[in-house]
């Protein structure tokens, strides 16, 4: 009788297990909105156009045309009925709106993949337990993966630069602000900590502006920043150590209705935005002929394929993951203005914080 190994695993719970863990290990990668499909039919480089919600349908208001008066003149003990009201002398029919959600391309740029290559000695002698062994790596690599790109994407792309000047005088641009040098001293800290503060009212300003919605906003920082932060003694730190998702284990606390989030990809500097300022777009190709068998899922939007092959001339299994992906940022529609300024296709969903550090002058 023919023997196997002793995981006997279904492709599609393993999948799925993986998703899962995925998505409790991302940090920045939980942030960003996410679009996916399973069983893409295209390759890499090609273009998936995701649809942009409408903001809203105008709203169109009626006056009263005619005013109703009393139909004897000079008596005051007789009132007007609703039958003497005049008929309106204009139409009253609102121009129809229409929902209209225009489409932006997301280009998939990237195959990102990872495999594990079990002998079949480590089959059936050294793993025991398949999920912590093996799916809790592969996973762990990809969560380190897509934070340490996506902190890459971030830094390059959220950013009110592309604003013109009357645009940036409307709604606001990217946030300048100078902190003394770190000294320790109790004024050093409250100043440096009060000009963090200013600069985070600026950035809300910005946002508000532009009215980017007050729910799911996020800063991401880097240590220097948090430190300067939770030295204020304004700050009140929130403790998610209990919760084993890693995004809420990176909240340091909510400070002005935003979320802070630190990350060690990020130096002496603050990034501002809503969650629909990024977008992730993966897919998933089909299961290709040659492999043993896979299977591909999607967990909360990330479309992931697991595959499963077997190598002869070494005698081993090799299982991976992968997927591909593209990021974008979300910009408005063309007709999108704030106070008469026309802002267009412009990104306004978020902003930059640059923080420069100011030596005290010399003594005397």
């Amino acid at each position: 009788m023919a023997t196997t190994h002793h995981f006997n695993l279904d492709p599609k719970q393993v999948t799925i297990a993986a998703l899962g863990l995925l998505d409790r290990q991302l940090t920045l990668g939980n942030i960003p909105a996410r679009y996916s499909e399973l069983n893409f039919t295209g390759g890499l480089g090609d273009v998936i156009n995701v649809n942009r919600p409408s903001r809203s349908i105008p709203v169109q208001s009626a006056d009263v045309s005619n005013v109703i008066k009393n139909p004897i003149t000079g008596d005051k003990n007789v009132f007007a009925a609703a039958t003497d009201r005049p008929l309106p002398s204009a139409s009253r029919r609102s121009s129809n709106g229409f929902v209209n959600e225009t489409r932006f391309p997301v280009q998939l740029t990237t195959l990102a993949q990872n495999a594990s290559a079990l002998g079949m000695e480590q089959v059936a002698f050294d793993l025991k337990q398949f999920g912590s062994q093996v799916l809790s790596p592969l996973t762990r690599g990809f969560a380190e993966y897509f934070d340490d790109t996506i902190a890459a994407y971030i830094k390059a792309n959220i950013t009110r630069s592309g604003l013109t000047t009357a645009q940036k005088n409307v709604i606001g641009g990217d946030v300048e602000v100078s902190i003394p040098a770190y000294d320790g001293t109790r004024e050093n800290l409250m100043e440096r900590a009060l000009q963090l503060r200013v600069a985070f009212v600026d950035a809300r300003m910005a946002l508000n502006k532009a009215h980017v919605p007050n729910s799911e906003r996020y800063v991401i920082a880097g240590p220097e920043v948090e430190a300067a932060l939770l030295k204020d003694p304004e700050f009140v730190a929130v403790d998610y150590s209990g919760d084993t998702n890693a995004l809420r284990r990176a909240i340091i606390g909510s400070y002005y209705g935003f979320d802070v989030v630190v990350h060690n990809s990020f130096d002496l500097e603050m990034y501002f935005f809503h969650k629909s300022a990024l977008l992730m777009t993966s897919v998933c190709p089909a299961i290709p002929m040659g492999a043993v068998t896979g299977s591909v899922q999607n967990i909360n939007g990330i479309a992931t394929r697991m595959l499963v092959d077997y190598d002869y001339d070494l005698k081993m299994d090799t299982i991976g993951l992968d997927t591909m992906y593209g990021f974008t940022t979300i910009k408005e529609d063309p007709d999108f203005n704030v106070r008469g300024t026309v802002i267009g296709e412009k990104f306004v969903r978020g902003l930059k914080v640059s923080i420069t550090e100011v030596a005290a002058p010399p003594a005397g």
